[in-house]
């Protein structure tokens, strides 16, 4: 039987809410009630100032003509800032931002196939053939190899999860859960030993951007028989690579007065010629409280990895039990089971991407137990962090500038 049909779930498009939507609600109110006092010659001012454009910080959206995902991210710019017509800049952002959203939601989705588009969902689709993708998603797959990172092989394993969040209740979630159940836990240990295997799986990287999805006999046909329909995916990863590509693209066309955001914690700032700050979240029973901000002005890129919801979005990360038990996406490469060493762990750098940054930290997360002088050691790549260890705010920076709570 095939467990892995996705076509059953609802389909949740995340869109990240944020003060500016707010603000642009009250004002959308306000105009309303000055359009019914004043009548047409208002409307007119309206339209003007609308064709003119006005300068500041500002949400610039990807265009909702073609699937993309700029739904699960936030880029916030200051228009005008460089000098340039804040009309003139917003629609030529909308426009670079919206063909960069759409192109990254096509070369990195495990689920669906393009025309035109060789993207991980084609890879999967054809083992022991090369191929030839987009260089961005080639260099993706350059710096796993780099780092030594084989999460993406966990892709069977991803799907099981991601079933397992979508569930109703606690008695369908124990089904899928291995620490629960134990026919599911011997899979997914024999699922993560191909997974651990070079000889077993592999993609190879032929240069040239194309590449091979290298697979054994023997795991062919357990696929076969288990009804997988994915060797590799970049799961819970993929917007930390999405956020580099949407910033780089930008940076590359001269755009850097703003910052990108995803709803599952990769942050880039596109240049240090602002104070930004970074709400800081601890654990409590009765759930996650805001405990501090951290505050820079530096082109940063962050990474932000928890445990638990932070809103209705995150049904595709986590699951809660009614004990309490919580499940997530950051799986060991070791034998499949969820880890984290900490509830919540914030790391950053201002050299590097969101991708190495996570790559960075993934040992020092995804797993038992917390080591500080791990996390410590990541300083000397110029990577920081900061987290919380029984409440108390602890940070290896001594230059950051933190606000407590």
């Amino acid at each position: 039987m095939n467990r892995y049909a996705r076509d059953k779930r609802p389909n949740v498009k995340p869109v990240e809410k944020v003060e500016l939507s707010e603000r642009h609600a009250r004002w959308r109110f306000a105009a309303a009630v000055f359009l019914l006092a004043f009548g047409v010659a208002a409307l007119i001012y309206a339209f003007m100032s609308f064709l003119s454009g006005d300068p500041g910080w500002r949400e610039i959206e990807a265009s909702a003509t073609k699937e993309n995902c700029g739904g699960e991210f936030a880029f916030l710019y200051d228009l005008g800032a460089s000098g340039l017509s804040a009309r003139t800049e917003n629609r030529a952002l909308t426009q670079l931002y919206s063909e960069a959203s759409e192109k990254a939601y096509q070369i990195f989705n495990s689920d669906l196939e393009f025309d035109g588009v060789a993207n991980v969902r084609t890879i999967n689709s054809h083992p022991n053939e090369e191929i030839e993708i987009d260089e961005a998603l080639y260099r993706a797959f350059s710096l796993l190899e780099e780092y030594v990172n084989r999460c993406i092989y966990l892709g069977p394993l991803y799907t099981l999860y991601d079933d397992m969040f979508y569930c109703n209740d606690d008695a369908e979630a124990a089904y899928y859960d291995p620490r629960q159940n134990d026919d599911i836990r011997a899979e997914f240990a024999q699922i993560a030993s191909y997974a651990n295997d070079p000889e077993t799986i592999e993609l190879r990287l032929l240069g040239e951007n194309r590449v091979c999805l290298k697979v054994s006999d023997e795991y062919l046909k357990f696929a076969e028989e288990d009804g997988l329909d994915r060797f590799i995916d970049f799961f819970w990863m993929k917007n930390a690579f999405i956020t580099d590509y949407l910033a780089e693209t930008m940076i590359a066309n001269g755009y850097t007065k703003g910052s990108i955001s995803s709803y599952d914690g990769f942050v880039r700032a596109l240049d240090g010629s602002t104070e930004y700050s970074f709400n800081l979240y601890d654990w409590r029973e009765q759930g996650p409280y805001m405990a501090g901000v951290m505050h820079y002005s530096d082109a940063r890129s962050i990474v932000y990895l928890r445990n638990y919801k932070m809103n209705d979005l995150d049904i595709q990360h986590y699951y809660e039990f009614a004990d309490g038990e919580r499940r997530t996406s950051y799986v060991d490469i070791a034998d499949g089971l969820c880890r984290s060493s900490l509830d919540n762990l914030v790391s950053y750098s201002q050299e590097k991407g969101c991708a190495e940054v996570l790559l960075s930290m993934i040992p020092v997360y995804i797993t038992d137990e917390f080591r500080e002088e791990e996390a410590n050691a990541l300083t000397a790549e110029g990577i920081y962090s900061v987290w919380f260890r029984d409440g108390e705010l602890c940070a290896n920076d001594s230059k950051i500038m933190l606000e407590k709570k």
